[in-house]
C-alpha cells in the first residue's frame, strides 16, 4: 500500500537565492512529513547581500495557483508569507474563506536588507485578522501596533495586545531582534500566555529564520495538535538551522531547516553503532576484561562532529563496559545522550577543537599497551596530572583535551596521582577505528 501524505500550501514570493519564501517553506514542510505545495505572489531577484527587484503576480495570476492546487491536493493547512499588495489579500481571503483551515500568517513586512516586501501595509492588515496564528517579529509586532518601529519594553504585553487587536487564535512574537543573551520568544492565546528561552546564537546566516519558524509551527501543530509544543519543537529547528548555517554566499547566508531532523537520524546510527561495539567486546569477552580500569570503562560515540553542539549529541553507556567477579564483562546498556562522563566531555572538548573524532574509550594504563599503540601508528602523548592547574573538579577533560589538541594526539594517557587512578584513552573517527586500536592490545 502506497502511503497517503497531506498536503501544507505556502502562499509567498519566491526567493531566487533560496532562503526563504515558497521554496523553503515546501522544504520544511517536506522534512516534516507533509507534501508541500505553493502559491508565488511575487517573483524576487535577490541574494544574500538583498533584494534587487521584486516582480509581483497578479491577483488572477495568484488565484489560478490556490484554485488548481485545492481543485487536486489534499490540503490541511495554509501558511502565508511576503503578500505584495491589497489584490493578492483579497484573492487569498476569498478563496480560503469556506476552507475551515488553519492559517499561520508571517508578516513579512521587511527583507534582511530592510527592503519593503509589502506594496500596500493598510491591505496587509486584512490577512492577520482573524487569522489562527501570526508569528511577528519585534520590529513588526511594533509596526502592527503603532504603525511604527519601536523599542520593545514588554514582549508579554505586545503579545496581548496583538492577540486583541487582531483577533488571533495564537500570537508567537518572536525576540531575535530584542538585544539580550538568551532569545525569549512569547506564545500568548486567550487562555494564556507562555514563554520559551534558548541561547541567542551568533552567526552571519540568519536568512530565513522567519519563513522556517512558521512553516515549523503550522506543521508541527498539524501533527502534534499542541501549540505549545509546537512552538517549542519550531523554534529548536530554527535554533539549530542557525547554529548549522549553509555558509553560502556573500551577505546573510541562509539557515538549514534539515540539520535539527538530519541530527535526529544519526542518533539511530550512534545507538547502533553502540550495539555493534558491545557484540565486538563479547566477541572479546574474556581478554576484555584485562582493559578495564578499576573506576570501569565507557565509550563515547557521538553524530557527525560538525553537527555536535554539547553533550546531547554524545551518547554513553548508562552504565558503563564493567568487569565482573568472573572474569567476565558486562556492558551497561541503555545507551544515552547527554549523560556527563568524562569520556563524553572529553571527547566534546577535542571535537569542539576541531578535532575529527566521533569515538572515544578509556582503559586501564600499562606500559605495554602504550608501546603497541605508538608501535602501529597513534600518536600518543603522556599527560602528566600532578601538573594540572588547581581549578577545581570538572575541567580536568577541557586540560586534556587542549594538551592533546596542541600535540595533534590521538591517544592520551596518564600514570595516575594520588586518589586519580592511571589511564589511557584513545580516540578516532568511526566506530571502527576505535575497535581497531583495541584489536591492536586484544591480540
Amino acid at each position: 500500500m502506497s502511503r497517503h501524505l497531506y498536503s501544507l500550501l505556502s502562499i509567498a514570493g519566491f526567493d531566487s537565492g533560496n532562503g526563504a519564501g515558497v521554496e523553503t517553506d515546501i522544504k520544511v514542510f517536506d522534512l516534516l512529513g507533509f507534501h508541500g505545495v505553493g502559491a508565488i505572489t511575487a517573483i524576487t531577484a535577490q541574494n544574500t547581500i538583498g533584494v534587487k527587484k521584486i516582480y509581483p503576480l497578479t491577483g488572477e495570476q495568484l488565484r489560478e495557483q490556490i484554485r488548481t492546487i485545492f481543485e487536486d491536493f489534499e490540503v490541511i493547512g495554509v501558511k502565508t508569507g511576503m503578500v505584495y499588495n491589497s489584490e493578492q489579500v483579497k484573492v487569498i481571503k476569498d478563496e480560503l474563506r469556506d476552507k475551515n483551515l488553519p492559517i499561520v500568517v508571517d508578516p513579512v513586512i521587511f527583507a534582511k536588507d530592510g527592503t519593503s516586501l509589502i506594496d500596500e501595509p493598510k491591505g496587509f492588515i486584512e490577512l492577520i485578522k482573524g487569522a489562527f496564528a501570526i508569528t511577528p517579529n519585534a520590529d513588526e509586532a511594533t509596526i502592527l501596533i503603532k504603525g511604527r518601529k519601536e523599542e520593545v519594553k514588554n514582549q508579554r504585553e505586545l503579545c496581548a495586545d496583538l492577540l486583541n487587536k487582531y483577533d488571533n487564535n495564537y500570537v508567537v512574537l518572536k525576540g531575535g531582534h530584542i538585544p539580550g543573551d538568551r532569545s525569549k520568544d512569547v506564545l500568548c492565546w486567550k487562555e494564556g500566555i507562555t514563554e520559551f528561552y534558548l541561547p541567542r546564537r551568533l552567526s552571519k546566516d540568519t536568512h530565513g529564520t522567519g519563513s522556517v519558524f512558521a512553516s515549523a509551527l503550522l506543521a508541527y501543530y498539524l501533527k502534534i495538535g499542541n501549540m505549545i509544543e509546537a512552538v517549542s519543537k519550531a523554534k529548536l529547528l530554527v535554533y539549530g538551522g542557525i547554529s548549522h548555517g549553509i555558509n553560502a554566499g556573500r551577505g546573510i547566508g541562509p539557515i538549514d531547516p534539515s540539520v535539527q531532523l538530519r541530527k535526529e537520524a544519526m542518533k539511530f546510527k550512534v545507538m547502533e553503532d553502540m550495539r555493534r561495539f558491545s557484540h565486538f567486546i563479547s566477541q572479546y569477552n574474556n581478554n576484555f576484561y584485562h582493559l578495564i580500569p578499576e573506576v570501569q570503562s565507557n565509550l563515547a560515540h557521538s553524530i557527525e562532529p560538525e553537527l555536535v553542539d554539547d553533550l546531547n549529541d554524545i551518547a554513553t553507556f548508562e552504565g558503563r563496559i564493567i568487569k565482573e567477579w568472573n572474569g567476565k564483562v558486562r556492558v551497561g546498556f541503555p545507551s544515552v545522550f547527554g549523560y556527563p562522563t568524562h569520556t563524553a566531555r572529553l571527547l566534546l572538548g577535542l571535537i569542539k577543537r576541531g578535532v575529527k573524532c566521533d569515538s572515544l574509550i578509556n582503559i586501564r594504563f600499562d606500559e605495554k599497551y602504550v608501546k603497541a599503540l605508538m608501535d602501529n601508528g597513534y600518536r600518543v602523548i603522556e599527560i602528566d596530572r600532578e601538573k594540572e592547574p588547581s581549578w577545581g573538579e570538572g575541567k580536568t577533560m577541557e586540560w586534556i583535551a587542549e594538551l592533546s589538541y596542541r600535540e595533534n594526539a590521538t591517544v592520551a594517557f596518564d600514570r595516575g596521582m594520588k586518589g586519580k587512578e592511571a589511564m589511557i584513552r584513545i580516540w578516532s573517527y568511526g566506530i571502527y577505528d576505535i575497535i581497531k586500536a583495541l584489536k591492536v592490545l586484544l591480540d
